[in-house]
């Protein structure tokens, strides 16, 4: 069995065991492959929102097109594609945003959940130390604060994907303890 599908067990057996918000710690070399087992995992049984701060979408929807997941089980929220001049595409499935400021992210993850009506739902986070580029620590764990409450009072599963390494262990403590499970690859 791989490493990745070790960790997609280890995701399984936290939600089982009624964890609602899962944090993923991983290595940089391993980052695509487990983005992308993560996500095909929480798409083969639920709708969900992925949130993307590091890649644009035209190039996550072909990296998942090319995995087999269905994209209509998924809105996207882009924070890049705008700040580097990118094509703005499927304006029913995905959410521009011309910077990854905690504010818009809560406005626009809020109005991508109402759009989520299954009883499966999940939120998948890529990647929470590229919005400490952009704003304080503080104004992070803010985010983080108002986002987890969120995802815990409307039903959602979620995953906080982070690399190792990325922000001081100080800062993985705090937000660890928002987190209902912490998984390292």
């Amino acid at each position: 069995m791989s490493t990745n599908l070790s960790l997609v067990d280890k995701i399984k057996t936290a939600i089982d065991n009624g964890a609602e918000i899962v944090l993923v710690k991983v290595d940089a070399k391993n980052y695509v492959r487990v983005s992308l087992d993560i996500v095909k995992f929480f798409s083969s049984f639920a709708d969900g929102i992925y949130v993307t701060l590091n890649k644009p979408y035209f190039s996550l929807k072909k990296m998942l097109a090319k995995e087999g997941v269905d994209l209509k089980k998924l809105y996207f929220i882009d924070s890049i594609t705008m700040q580097v001049g990118g094509e703005v595409i499927d304006e029913d499935r995905c959410f521009y945003l011309t910077t990854p400021d905690p504010i818009q992210l809560q406005v626009t993850i809020e109005r991508a959940m109402d759009l989520i009506t299954s009883n499966n739902r999940f939120i998948y986070l890529d990647s929470l130390s590229t919005i400490s580029l952009y704003k304080s620590f503080e104004t992070l764990i803010k985010f983080l604060r108002h986002i987890t409450g969120k995802i815990r009072l409307r039903g959602f599963v979620g995953t906080i994907f982070t690399l190792e390494k990325e922000m001081e262990e100080t800062y993985y403590s705090q937000i660890t303890l928002m987190c209902d499970e912490v998984i390292e690859d």
